[in-house]
């Protein structure tokens, strides 16, 4: 009987159903990749071992996708043990890591995974005989220098790629022009950039955002004229670059030029163009500009903005321009397209609606906050206790006290309820208060002991004040002011007049005018016989009989206008001191 040979496999042939499987998987781990499903990427590995997809003789391309799905999903702990049960490597099982190490900002770890390339090369286990660094590989390599802003480092790299070839690839000359210009190495970026046969926009985009990357603004705006000298039109990434270096310069006289070139360039319907003007306008107080192009891209459209940056430096804008009206306006729309703002929106919105004295508005959306932080309750603290509603502040106090929202007290937050309680005459809270401070460790801050001074001073405590001024083991001008005034509202010039000349013998800190001015008074005052009394001020104008008056008093005829300057006054103060949340607390003790 004729027997047919049987169809049989080469040696070391891989079986047609792991060949199927491999470019099935490797089509799906590519998806999984891009959409970083951690999930799908376990089940086509576990699909991958069951083929047998992933054993020699297979080709790596597999094996490289799954490792480079498990990286992009943020799984370093699978790639490596996967890493570890590969038998074979090449240069994109090495690359993959490299880049992967960058994108979790750490570029220590890509140079480590680098030299193990090399090292895995030098010994020759990768098909064909090694894993050589390609030129995806050393612009992974360059990227990483970058992140390191390690110049000396990158240098060292330039060389190695220079004796194996690579420079005179187009993609891996681009590559170091961003990492010198990342390091702030301009005058080499430059270099490189014009030894290119032809010079384009990403090129020179490199260079202008590593320069505003290092602080380098003017020079950044000086790259980019010789790129349009060079004929070269800028794309949306170098207009990004160009207005931060604009907005960080406080070029004001450029807005204008750069706003046009926007518009020139057809990038006004750019969303993220759009907004990096929004913030250059903003954070320098052009708020009607702002507002403008916030209300041509977002308002009147009905859209969304989805930058919380954005809305939160419109509404800065408006508080410290004057503007309460755009802020409202900016309230108002996000209530009208029923959006939630989220609490870097929230904070400077209160905050905004408590500069302007608006206090049930501030309080309403202090009330509809899900999260609050430690600038929230020290925003509508601080703003119930300006106006006048200091009962409110201090419930309000003890609630944060208590542990409410798991948050503590900071240092404003009890700066904020001391000058409350001086203000209100509220002596007894004060000292409850004064206990909190001691238990809890602000006795330390000195802006802190001096309002402690202030408000003992103004309820008739001077011993108080006295006691708290001796102890301090560091002061500062304010300190030293406090006390010379406090002994003079209560008549004892010879003190004041002590404590002034302790400071000029101590020489530091000098005397200033708020010194002088109360050295003087005070010693007038004693020189007449004159004494105020306690809780309160008095007033002698030109010869004009004196007027005696206490917080919040309305009994003086000219009541009204009074007050409306002391607003205009406390108002033009509050821009002077700019918002205090972003101060740290001075002279630590």
């Amino acid at each position: 009987m004729l027997s047919l040979p049987t169809a049989s496999l080469p040696p070391h042939s891989p079986p047609p159903h792991a060949t199927a499987a491999a470019d099935t998987s490797v089509s799906l781990l590519r998806g999984a990749a891009a959409r970083r499903d951690a999930a799908l990427t376990s089940a086509l590995h576990a699909a991958l071992l069951k083929s047998g997809a992933l054993h020699p003789p297979q080709p790596l391309t597999a094996s490289n996708s799954l490792l480079h799905a498990y990286l992009q999903c943020g799984l370093l702990s699978r790639a490596l043990r996967l890493l570890d049960q590969t038998p074979r490597r090449d240069a994109a099982t090495y690359t993959s890591f490299i880049s992967a190490h960058c994108r979790l900002g750490a570029p220590l770890d890509a140079f480590r995974a680098f030299l193990d390339m090399l090292a895995w090369d030098a010994a020759g286990q990768g098909e064909d005989g090694g894993a050589h660094p390609n030129e995806v590989t050393a612009a992974a390599l360059l990227q990483a220098c970058g992140l390191a802003r390690d110049g000396r480092l990158g240098r060292m790299v330039h060389g190695y790629l220079v004796a194996a070839g690579f420079c005179r690839d187009p993609f891996v000359v681009g590559s170091l022009v961003n990492m010198y210009a990342k390091v702030g190495d301009v005058v080499s970026a430059q270099r490189l950039v014009f030894g290119l046969p032809s010079r384009d926009v990403v090129s020179w985009t490199a260079i202008i955002s590593g320069c505003v990357l290092n602080g380098m603004h003017a020079e950044a705006l000086e790259v980019f004229i010789m790129m349009l000298e060079d004929g070269v039109l800028p794309n949306n990434v170098t207009m990004l670059s160009v207005i931060q270096a604009c907005s960080l310069m406080g070029a004001s006289e450029l807005f204008g030029p750069v706003h046009t070139l926007v518009v020139l360039l057809e990038l006004q319907d750019d969303a993220s163009v759009v907004n990096s003007l929004i913030l250059m306008y903003a954070k320098n107080g052009f708020v009607e500009e702002a507002m403008r192009l916030l209300e041509g891209l977002y308002l009147r459209r009905g859209n969304v903005c989805s930058s919380d940056d954005v809305l939160a430096a419109v509404l800065y804008g408006c508080t410290i321009s004057g503007l309460p009206k755009n802020g409202e306006g900016i309230h108002g729309h996000l209530i009208k397209i029923g959006a939630f703002p989220t609490i870097s929106i929230e904070n400077p919105l209160m905050g905004m609606y408590a500069r302007f004295e608006q206090v049930d508005a501030a309080q309403l959306v202090f009330n509809g906050m899900e999260v609050k932080d430690i600038v929230s309750w020290n925003t509508i603290i601080s703003c119930l206790a300006k106006s006048g509603r200091v009962n409110e502040a201090l419930e309000l106090f003890s609630a944060l006290h208590a542990g409410s929202g798991g948050l503590t007290p900071d240092f404003v937050t009890v700066l904020s309820v001391v000058q409350a309680c001086s203000n209100a005459g509220l002596l007894k809270q004060g000292q409850m208060l004064h206990g909190y401070i001691v238990k809890s460790g602000f006795l330390y801050d000195v802006s802190i002991c001096n309002a402690l001074i202030s408000m003992y001073a103004k309820l008739g405590r001077i011993d108080f004040a006295e006691m708290i001024f001796d102890r301090m083991d560091t002061k500062d001008l304010v300190s030293w002011n406090s006390m010379i005034n406090a002994y003079g509202i209560h008549g004892d010039g010879h003190s004041a007049l002590r404590i002034f000349h302790q400071l000029k013998d101590a020489g530091t800190p000098a005397p200033n005018a708020i010194t002088f001015d109360a050295a003087k008074v005070r010693t007038e005052m004693r020189s007449v016989g004159l004494r105020k009394e306690t809780g309160w001020s008095f007033v002698d104008v030109g010869g004009v009989d004196g007027f005696k008056f206490v917080a919040a008093d309305s009994r003086h005829r000219d009541a009204e206008q009074i007050y409306e300057v002391w607003h205009s006054m406390n108002n033009h103060m509050a821009d002077l001191a700019a918002d205090v949340h972003q101060l740290s607390p001075a002279g630590v003790f």
